[in-house]
């Protein structure tokens, strides 16, 4: 007879029906049963703990008389433990004697499960004249193995091959029971057969080790492909835990060597641009993995037929290439495995610019005034070529071939530069420098500025622009101080600092060179610049002429300003909106009367220009009829 049971803390597997093992004692008058159920199967995870429940059902009110514990040794019976009334025994001299207790509700704890623990345990109850019950209990084991390892063969493996060749072999150590190898490649099983095949199969081996525990290997035997070079193969272990846990551990990731024959030839050559001067690097590149030989070669021009070159495996490269360097290169690959030869090769151009041609040659001395000159500037390159002009090294002046200058003058001297590049290769280009001279007779400008310095002074400065230089002298005992343009030789500035001792100081300043001279005379009158003509002048009296001009402006822009309020505020009182009687006198005891007050000058009189401004702005000077 069967019921379900309720498991205790053991954990349970398979059906959830109980065995239960009914006696009957046939009593007169009395029907009595004993009833026990105990979980099928028990699961337990090695050196741990596990319990199995014993659950008595009596069908009739009795005391319970004992209860005893057993493990099944084949078909003989072997007590572990015993139970009768308050007094309980844990048998000796057997494999659960120090492992083992019972509780109250008489159930089993078996601590550190070992591997022997897989077997049958029978729990018996007997309750005096009702008889006595029993039932079994399967207990299993299982140990999780140890990480599976991969060991990949030392060999490349050839595509060529016509049968399998051994990939890898996969281990995982000491698991319970024996568990499972799957193989991976790229994350996709493998379906390998146990049995040899022109594929691909494995070769398992399980070994049980002295402890009882297994070890498995499997061996993975694969045909691989092209494709597979860049593939990852791998190995799965999968195993089960108690609760029916289904789980599993990886193995690292491998690559296999693998060699294939050459299908394509590659030939590169860096940079991609040649110029002249240029190391020129050659490569071929195959496609294969097998071994093979690299030979470089140059096509002659004209003939059908190869210049072996000298290259290193599969490199190859020449230095300080120029334009004879230009034609046909390539490379042939010869790979064992297959019967043909294979070809790559490209036209390669170098490209040059030849040192550039000026149209006239020079020198280019030229006279201030000619005209249309014109100088031209070329190179003659493999490709277009591009033409700037450039003065002093940055400023552009002209971007074609031709220099032109319309009119010479004395600024058009200098340094110039004729750069030739080709645009379509860097770092290709030339460069070449002319000087431009300009000739002719001094030009002259002159400035003259007075100061105050221990008395009056006037400082005459002259420019002279002129090739060759001006030679430059005044009419005065002083020499003057000469200055030359750090970069325009044909520039001179002459400057000559004088007293203004004189009522009138005249002065002539002459630039002479071999093409003829230019002078500058400077008039200066001491009055004219507000200093007195006899006696020495304060500090605070020296005024230019430049400056005296400024205050005279100024005191025009005032009477004018003046003139336009006086307007305005007559024509606020003709309109009554200025409340003053007809005699023009205010009250300017008033606090507004300040803001209202009209100052009236008559013809006869003669105020100065200072009183009428600060009466105007001010407000507080009276009117002669109100003093």
């Amino acid at each position: 007879m069967s019921s379900a049971a309720t498991p205790g803390p053991a954990s349970v597997s398979g059906s959830l029906c109980l065995t239960l093992i009914t006696l009957i004692l046939p009593i007169p008058g009395i029907s009595a049963t004993v009833q026990v159920s105990t979980p099928p199967v028990v699961e337990a995870e090695l050196e741990k703990p596990i319990s199995i429940p014993c659950v008595p059902e009596i069908s009739t009110p009795s005391r319970m008389r004992y209860i005893q514990w057993f493990v099944m040794e084949k078909n003989n019976r072997q007590r572990i433990y015993f139970q009768d009334g308050k007094s309980s025994t844990i048998d000796n001299d057997t494999d659960y004697t120090d492992r083992i207790t019972v509780d109250k509700n008489y159930t089993l704890t078996i601590d550190h499960v070992k591997l022997g623990d897989e077997r049958t345990f029978l729990c018996q109850v007997g309750a005096g004249p009702a008889g006595s019950g029993e039932a079994t209990t399967e207990l299993k084991v299982y140990d999780a193995p140890e990480m599976p390892e991969i060991f990949r063969t030392d060999t490349s493996i050839s595509v060529m091959k016509k049968s399998p060749a051994e990939i890898a072999t996969c281990r995982s150590r000491n698991g319970y029971p024996a568990p499972i190898i799957t193989w991976y490649k790229d994350r996709t099983p493998l379906q390998a057969a146990s049995k040899a095949n022109d594929k691909m199969y494995i070769v398992p081996q399980t070994t049980q080790e002295p402890s009882g525990l297994y070890t498995i290997s499997s061996t993975l035997y694969y045909l691989p492909e092209k494709k597979d070079k860049d593939s990852k193969f791998y190995c799965e272990v999968s195993y089960r835990m108690p609760q029916r846990e289904d789980k599993m551990k990886e193995s690292d990731r491998i690559s296999v060597s693998i060699t294939y024959p050459t299908e394509n030839v590659e030939f590169l050559i860096q940079p991609s641009v040649l110029k002249e001067t240029d190391t020129m690097m050659m490569e071929c590149k195959s496609d294969g993995s097998s071994s093979v030989v690299y030979t470089f070669y140059r096509v002659l021009d004209g003939m059908n037929e190869e210049e072996v070159l000298d290259g290193t495996d599969n490199t190859m490269e020449i230095n300080g290439v120029n334009r004879m360097d230009s034609g046909v290169y390539g490379c042939k690959v010869l790979d064992f495995d297959v019967p043909d030869e294979f070809y790559s090769n490209q036209t390669v151009k170098i490209n040059y610019l030849d040192p550039i041609a000026l149209i006239p040659e020079g020198p280019y001395n030229f006279t201030e005034g000619d005209r249309n000159v014109k100088v031209y500037c070329n190179a003659q390159g493999s490709q277009q070529t591009s033409v700037v002009w450039t003065k002093h090294k940055k400023t552009v002046v002209s971007s074609t071939n031709g220099l032109r200058l319309p009119v010479v003058t004395f600024d058009d001297s200098g340094n110039y530069s004729c750069n030739v590049t080709i645009p379509s290769v860097p770092h290709l280009t030339r460069q070449r420098v002319i000087s431009i001279i300009v000739e002719g007779p001094p030009q002259v400008n002159c400035t003259e500025k007075t100061f105050h310095k221990n008395g009056p002074h006037v400082n005459l400065t002259c420019v002279f622009k002129g090739f060759p230089a001006s030679e430059v002298t005044c009419n005065v005992k002083k020499a003057p101080i000469i200055r030359h343009h750090p970069q325009n030789n044909y520039i001179v500035v002459s400057e000559l600092i004088l007293p203004l001792t004189m009522k009138v100081l005249s002065v002539t300043c002459n630039g002479t060179n071999v093409h003829g001279s230019n002078a500058h005379s400077f008039t200066v009158h001491r009055e004219l610049m507000g200093v007195p003509t006899t006696g020495h002048p304060t500090p605070d009296v020296s005024h230019s002429r430049s400056s005296g001009g400024v205050v005279i402006v100024v005191i025009i822009v005032c009477i004018l300003l003046l003139a336009i309020l006086g307007a305005v505020l007559y024509f606020l009182y003709k309109k009554g909106k200025i409340p003053c009687g007809r005699s023009g006198k205010q009250d300017i005891s008033r606090p507004d009367a300040h803001d209202n007050i009209v100052v009236e000058v008559k013809n006869d009189q003669k105020v100065p220009e200072e009183t009428v401004l600060l009466q105007g702005v001010n407000g507080e000077k009276k009117l002669a009829s109100d003093q």
